[in-house]
């Protein structure tokens, strides 16, 4: 499977992780708690294999415009990272629990429609289709390590 279609199923799965916790009748303060961890488990395991394995294949071509999208990408990667860390010592049932997780949501949703339209776009001008094929077999292997690891 190619790592872009790969990487867009991750993302459904992930939008739907955030309407499930979006749902309100779906959840009381353990549910909250629980799927907060699901999506934090997804996201970590979703940036580890981008930054080891897709950023680094297109940042190691001789486009500047993919040098600039990963930098931008990577950024947002930690910037998320560093929200969801500070969000594992707040309570769920705090009011400020839920302003940073939708603040969180918000911003993996704007990170997936950038890396969708902007990120594959300039991967498909730059890779082979061969190289998407095997990047896509690398993160499929090296999501089910991580996933062990997470679990």
């Amino acid at each position: 499977m190619k790592v872009t279609l790969l990487l867009r199923n991750e993302h459904e799965n992930l939008k739907a992780l955030f309407n499930k916790y979006k749902n309100p009748s779906a959840r009381n303060g353990n549910e909250k708690k629980e799927l907060f961890n699901d999506i934090r488990r997804e996201i970590m395991v979703h940036a580890q294999m981008e930054m080891e394995i897709f950023y680094p294949a297109l940042s190691g071509t001789s486009s500047t415009t993919a040098q600039e999208l990963v930098s931008a990408a990577t950024e947002e990667h930690e910037a998320i990272e560093k929200s969801l860390q500070e969000l594992t010592n707040i309570n769920p049932s705090d009011a400020a629990f839920e302003t940073k997780m939708i603040a969180i949501i918000d911003a993996v949703v704007r990170h997936i429609e950038k890396e969708e339209s902007e990120i594959f776009d300039e991967a498909r001008k730059i890779l082979p289709e061969y190289r998407l094929e095997e990047l896509g077999l690398e993160m499929e292997d090296r999501r089910k390590i991580l996933t062990q690891l997470a679990a």
